[in-house]
């Protein structure tokens, strides 16, 4: 076993040094959404049912510019082993120029149609009107969230995730303070409602990008990227790599948010009960994964940066020695989902029917828990690190959409069985992607260099 995975401690610290950063970037954008939700929670249900759909059209732009980072951070890693900076700052220009027009876009989208995009969800009049006022704030917050969050993604190629938690510490402490004065009126300012948590969030964004900048322009030396570069003309070739690496992660993204929203209309269906439990499972699990997404994406960029640099029998004990860890992750995480089960369901006043089902949900949860912590460490860390970006994409949309979705919706509007078998059922994707990934990765052709030699693109 010893000459089958990783042993020296340099690899595991380094591993950790990215991890743990990106785990409490996690934490606070999680206290985030938690505090928003706390705070609106006290004006009542339409306030806090508008806020929550008018954030729809974010969601979704959110899952896109994160893809687009997301793909471009894979380049940048593999580009960060072999040391070529010039590369990865002309990377960082063509993804922030995506991003760029992309907020653009759905901005003027949004603040157009404000009305119309809120029906696609709610008819309920006094919910919709609620929602234009947030909405009307809150898209001028687009811009500002996807230029800063693909630069801080971007960084994340190159091993710099510090400067996030403290980007994301500050813009949560502003955040807070600025909802909490707007919302509710305090120290003489107008009591805004709903528009005061947009307002907070706006300014948050702001602040997020004044530091971003501020960070660029004066204390980052490993890439080397500045605002100038985004008026030099791209690179073609970079471009069109740029494109086929990034876009299955993006559509990828895109695809795992629309099954969210699909499987919670589903649970939904099932009763309120459903609904209540489900939002409980939901906050625990949240709990359970911050640490595993920071871990995959160390993963990704551990294993990109090997890509580029090591030889392939060392990528190959990396990806083992990452999945033999995925497996003590999962063990930790179903763990902690069992031990905090009772005080977490103890903390709602809900039904004892909801109780029971909250229970029995948890118990689901957790071994789904395990089962998730292993394939997201093979297919969101190995085989995306690797740039094996489309059959990553490819896997992921298949047994979502063709397995998993029409099993839960069956079994749960139609079969109408118990709703912790359709909780199992439409998380059913992961133990078989689990399956598929292992023997890509023990095939060894998810081991895509996507680089190219300095002399290849100073010819373009």
């Amino acid at each position: 076993m010893r000459d089958k995975i990783l042993t020296e401690k340099s690899f595991y610290r380094a591993l950790l040094t990215v991890a743990i950063p990106i785990a409490l970037q996690n934490l606070i954008s999680f206290g985030v959404n938690m505090m928003d939700t706390v705070m609106l929670g006290q004006l009542g249900e339409v306030q806090l049912s508008a806020a929550s759909l008018a954030n729809q059209p974010f969601f979704v732009f959110s899952m896109f510019s994160f893809g687009f980072a997301a793909g471009g951070s894979v380049m940048i890693s593999q580009y960060w082993g072999k040391g070529d900076t010039a590369a990865i700052s002309r990377i960082m220009a063509i993804g922030l120029k995506f991003v760029v027009v992309l907020s653009l876009l759905v901005t003027a989208l949004v603040l157009c149609f404000p009305e119309a995009i809120l029906r696609l969800f709610t008819a309920d009049p006094e919910v919709v009107a609620e929602g234009v006022r947030y909405l009307k704030i809150i898209a001028f917050s687009y811009f500002f969230y996807g230029v800063s969050n693909c630069y801080i993604t971007s960084l994340r190629g190159v091993e710099q995730v510090k400067i996030s938690v403290v980007i994301y510490s500050v813009s949560f402490v502003i955040n807070v303070i600025i909802n909490y004065i707007f919302i509710f009126g305090a120290f003489g300012a107008p009591a805004l409602g709903v528009a005061g948590a947009a307002v907070g969030t706006l300014c948050a964004r702001i602040s997020e990008l004044v530091m971003s900048i501020v960070y660029m322009e004066r204390f980052e030396k490993r890439t080397g990227f500045r605002l100038r570069h985004l008026f030099h003309k791209m690179d073609r070739l970079l471009l069109g790599d740029y494109v086929k690496t990034s876009l299955p992660v993006a559509f990828n993204e895109i695809a795992w948010g629309l099954s969210t929203s699909v499987h919670a209309a589903i649970l939904g269906r099932m009763g309120a009960s459903v609904v209540a439990a489900n939002s409980i499972v939901n906050v625990v699990t949240q709990l359970a994964f911050i640490f595993l997404f920071g871990l995959s994406n160390a993963t990704a960029i551990q294993i990109g940066k090997a890509v580029s640099s090591k030889p392939a029998g060392y990528v190959r004990k990396m990806a083992t020695t990452m999945q033999l860890l995925s497996l003590g992750v999962g063990t930790v995480g179903a763990l902690i989902v069992l031990a905090i089960r009772k005080p977490v369901i103890g903390l709602y006043n809900i039904a004892p029917e909801t109780t029971a089902m909250a229970s029995e949900m948890m118990i689901a949860a957790a071994v789904m828990t395990f089962l998730i912590s292993v394939e997201v460490i093979s297919t969101m860390g190995v085989l995306r690190g690797g740039g094996d970006t489309k059959f990553t994409f490819f896997i992921d949309v298949f047994f979502i959409w063709a397995v998993a979705t029409p099993l839960g919706a069956y079994f749960g509007l139609v079969a109408k069985v118990a709703a912790p078998v359709v909780y199992v059922l439409l998380r059913i994707d992961s133990p078989i992607k689990t399956v598929v990934s292992f023997f890509r990765i023990r095939s060894g052709c998810w081991m895509r260099n996507v680089t190219r030699d300095e002399s290849e693109l100073a010819a373009e």
